[in-house]
């Protein structure tokens, strides 16, 4: 199991130290971080310099893989636009002389869950930009809808009939903690047929849970999906910008519940 970080958090000194000291401590866990810096690449092509200081540092630790934020605004957002964002990424190592601002792949945020033949083809264009060539190491790419029905999760031909074949990854549910317990949200996570490794679990607005009842979470987590994130934050908007409270407890639940 994986750990696929939103990672909102403005790189001030020290901010991102959490992701390192669990990269460190735990080198056995994968991270594929999200870098958003302006709700996308930025328009001048480069961030600001606190985030051309932090994003190399990500490059000391094997188990990290940062990708690029780009929104689709569930495909009604110009695709030349969607282009020019993953070209911008793309670029940053050129642009700033430093080959360690390079990411790996693009994270694409609000696409669509339910099938067209209009949108199927707008995020094919979409993700062999990422995938075609050698800008992107690792050419990854991630899919958020943000929320899969639970009908079309379970439907036989959701495979077929859906974007998931598109990407390396799809976040098949980012909601509330409560919404995921909901029956059934929670049974049809449980009982879909799709490859594990494919999809992504984000939860977020968790309540105060020991750590016993946090490895009990997790491991119902990758019943349905790889992929996991999990914060305690509640407050909208902010619910990637900060590491919680509970993000320590996550990794080690992760790496296989260990207590150290």
């Amino acid at each position: 199991m994986s750990i696929l970080v939103p990672l909102y958090v403005y790189p001030w000194a020290g901010a991102w130290d959490p992701l390192f000291s669990a990269a460190k401590q735990h080198p056995d866990v994968e991270f594929t971080v999200v870098l958003n810096p302006c709700s996308g690449p930025c328009v001048g092509s480069l961030p600001d310099q606190y985030y051309l200081d932090a994003i190399p540092k990500l490059r000391s630790y094997e188990n990290i893989r940062p990708l690029g934020y780009v929104a689709t605004n569930y495909t009604t957002k110009p695709l030349e636009d969607v282009l020019k964002d993953i070209d911008t990424y793309a670029s940053w190592p050129k642009t700033s002389n430093n080959t360690k601002l390079r990411v790996d792949g693009i994270f694409f945020d609000e696409t669509p869950s339910t099938y067209d033949t209009a949108k199927y083809d707008y995020l094919s264009r979409a993700s062999q930009a990422v995938r075609n060539g050698t800008r992107f190491r690792d050419r990854f790419v991630v899919h958020n809808p943000g929320l899969v029905a639970p009908s079309l999760l379970t439907s036989p031909t959701f495979s077929q009939q859906s974007y998931v074949n598109l990407s390396d990854i799809t976040v098949i549910f980012e909601e509330t903690f409560d919404k995921w317990l909901n029956r059934s949200t929670f049974d049809a996570l449980q009982a879909h047929q799709i490859q594990r490794s494919k999809l992504a679990v984000i939860l977020h607005s968790l309540p105060d849970l020991s750590k016993r009842v946090l490895d009990f979470v997790v491991e119902q987590v990758q019943e349905a999906a790889d992929w996991v994130f999990l914060t305690d934050v509640r407050v909208k908007d902010e619910y990637y910008h900060s590491f919680s409270g509970i993000f320590e407890d996550l990794v080690k639940s992760v790496d296989g519940g260990a207590e150290q």
